[in-house]
């Protein structure tokens, strides 16, 4: 598998999800058997941003693009 194409994956999930939240983050990294350091980068980038997260389109054309 390439490198990180589990957070991908996992990404594309949750960018699915109708609410994006801890216990999602903690269910996507289980699902794609994220390490340690993926599931902590995907809580500070949908959870410690102070603003919320980038419009479904623009995460969509974020993950079209690798």
């Amino acid at each position: 598998m390439r490198e990180h194409e589990s957070l991908r994956k996992a990404l594309r999930w949750l960018t699915e999800q109708a609410c994006i939240d801890r216990n999602a983050i903690a269910e996507a990294s289980n699902h794609f058997d994220l390490s340690p350091l993926d599931e902590q980068f995907l809580r500070d980038y949908f959870l410690r941003r102070g603003t919320p997260g980038p419009s479904k389109n623009a995460q969509n054309d974020d993950l079209k693009s690798n």
